[in-house]
């Protein structure tokens, strides 16, 4: 429809605007008295100002339906709720905008930090000035899960639950530390378990217990691990056998296997296995001659990866080779590897916390 042009005299403009001023007067005038009804304009006064507005609401009208506004039936259909949120009375009304979630840890540049990370000569612990104040020592199988045996019917399981009570009352004279036991008695405890306690109790250091068992060979090693990975098929059989009482899922796989970026944790767990290493198989090497060093070698051990702190998992002897079979059952030779693997820990504190008086 094509639009139509309106045109009145200036005079008319004049009274028409003069009449609606007058009007809105009078309106404000009678608005300050609430309870007193507004009355009509009467005669030929109300009849011209009836016929004024008449006049202009069909004007607004036409100009209204020939533009792009009086489309209406262009807009879509939508229903209030689109646009507003119905809240309840007390609360006001708010605009149903779409918001945009931004992730903190998005923004985060954590590549700036790996040359500090991989810096080989700096210790994370030494810069940090980190202490240890809970130890948890975890004797090897248990319960259902005898371990390994020799061939004079010694368990496994019982010689790792006596080796880590006497490496328990030796580190308790140590003032200022609190050392547990995964197990203090003769059970079944999963790896889960031993994991999630001690995750719970907030260990800063984990170490497990374990005696070796290697078939047709004469001699007795000693060797310590740290999670890793490994190619050797013999580390794959034993890590193999130490995993299989694990309950995890493969659903649990990506969730564990993300702790492998933790640096610190396998920073200090290769040096704490070092000490203990070097000091078991100093001490008994001086006695047998029929001992090797096997050395400390990383391994991927569920119970090393599962846990938050860093984690060692020792061998301390071997129940295939029978003479040590027979030292093992012995009470004095128990006390001595307790006290050669407390001597590792030991030195491993004292290079951690050597700037602090109140530690070992």
């Amino acid at each position: 429809m094509k639009r139509e042009n309106y045109s009145l005299s200036k005079w008319t403009m004049r009274r028409i605007k003069n009449r609606m001023l007058q009007d809105i007067f009078e309106e404000n005038l009678f608005l300050k008295d609430l309870g007193k009804k507004r009355p009509q304009p009467k005669g030929r006064r109300g009849f011209f100002l009836k016929a004024v507005v008449l006049f202009l609401a069909l004007i607004s009208f036409s100009v209204y339906k020939n533009s792009d506004l009086g489309d209406y039936h262009t807009l879509p259909a939508l229903p209030l709720s689109h646009y507003i949120t119905i809240l309840p009375s007390s609360q006001p009304v708010i605009p149903n905008i779409p918001l945009v979630a931004v992730s903190v840890e998005a923004n985060a540049n954590y590549s700036q930090y790996q040359p500090f990370l991989n810096q080989g000569g700096i210790s994370l612990r030494s810069v940090f000035g980190l202490k240890v104040k809970t130890i948890v020592i975890d004797p090897g199988h248990g319960g259902e899960d005898p371990g390994t045996s020799g061939h004079f019917g010694t368990r496994e399981k019982d010689i790792t639950l006596d080796i880590a009570k006497r490496l328990q009352q030796r580190l308790t004279r140590y003032e200022g530390y609190h050392i547990l036991l995964t197990r203090s008695k003769d059970e079944t405890i999963s790896l889960e378990s031993r994991i999630e306690f001690a995750n719970s109790h907030h260990a800063d250091l984990f170490i497990s217990i374990h005696v070796n068992n290697i078939p047709n060979k004469p001699y007795s090693i000693i060797e310590t691990y740290y999670f890793g990975p490994n190619a050797d098929y013999g580390v794959l059989s034993l890590a193999q056998k130490e995993n299989s009482g694990t309950q995890y899922t493969m659903n649990n796989f990506k969730t564990m296997i993300q702790k492998i970026n933790n640096t610190l944790k396998y920073q200090e767990a290769k040096i704490l296995a070092r000490s203990i290493q070097s000091s078991l198989y100093g001490n008994i090497r001086r006695d047998n001659n029929n001992i090797f060093n096997f050395g400390v070698k990383t391994a991927p051990f569920v119970v090393l990866l599962g846990v938050d702190m860093p984690s060692v998992l020792t061998e301390v002897t071997c129940l295939s080779n029978q003479e040590e079979e027979k030292k093992l059952n012995n009470g004095t030779y128990r006390e001595d590897i307790a006290r050669f693997m407390e001597e590792g820990i030991v030195q491993y504190l004292h290079e951690k916390n050597k700037s602090s008086k109140s530690e070992v």
